[in-house]
């Protein structure tokens, strides 16, 4: 007898080298990076409703992203030395089959530059606006509302102006229910 599927709405995939228990940047940021990401994977795992998986690699992330791709799946990542995070994104959001909306984490503000222009996509280097974001999902009638306001916040914050269609919640190929027998892996 074939297992029926559980309804499970989301689950986080978040990529961020910095996971990594080597150095990255070879200087002061590795600790203080390290250490961050720390902080919001603790406060995730007591606070929020869905798993959670970090991921040091693209393609980690990419893997588990085709396994998980009947779900929901919010997307996290860092911006990465070479716009990793952004090749991530673009992957993640083919396999999954729409422009999803995307947090991206920097340090520096200068990636705003093009963040605000790439599509359903926020930027944030502020511990609240992770958590806010992750909490946009805790209730499915009403995270449109929640993460429309948290765009609202956040350009606010940053003086920007996001690049957002009303199809960033989209999830083509989200599985409410059926037999796990009956999806390809």
């Amino acid at each position: 007898m074939s297992a029926t599927l559980k309804r499970v709405e989301y689950c986080v995939i978040w990529r961020d080298d910095n996971f990594s228990s080597k150095p990255i940047f070879n200087n002061k940021f590795d600790e203080i990076f390290k250490k961050f990401l720390q902080e919001r994977l603790k406060y995730i795992n007591q606070n929020a409703k869905y798993n959670i998986y970090p991921c040091e690699t693209s393609e980690e992330a990419l893997g588990l992203v085709k396994r998980k791709r009947y779900n929901k799946i919010i997307l996290i990542s860092n911006v990465g030395k070479n716009l990793e995070g952004k090749n991530f994104i673009d992957q993640a959001r083919k396999i999954i089959g729409n422009d999803v909306i995307a947090l991206f984490m920097a340090y520096k503000i200068s990636h705003l530059d093009w963040i605000k222009n790439y599509k359903n996509a926020i930027f944030s280097n502020q511990p609240k606006f992770y958590e806010d974001y992750l909490e946009c999902f805790y209730d499915k009638y009403y995270a449109r509302d929640k993460i429309e306001r948290l765009i609202k916040k956040i350009e606010k914050f940053y003086g920007v102006k996001f690049n957002f269609n009303d199809e960033y919640l989209d999830y083509p190929n989200f599985k409410r229910y059926g037999k796990y027998g009956d999806l390809e892996f």
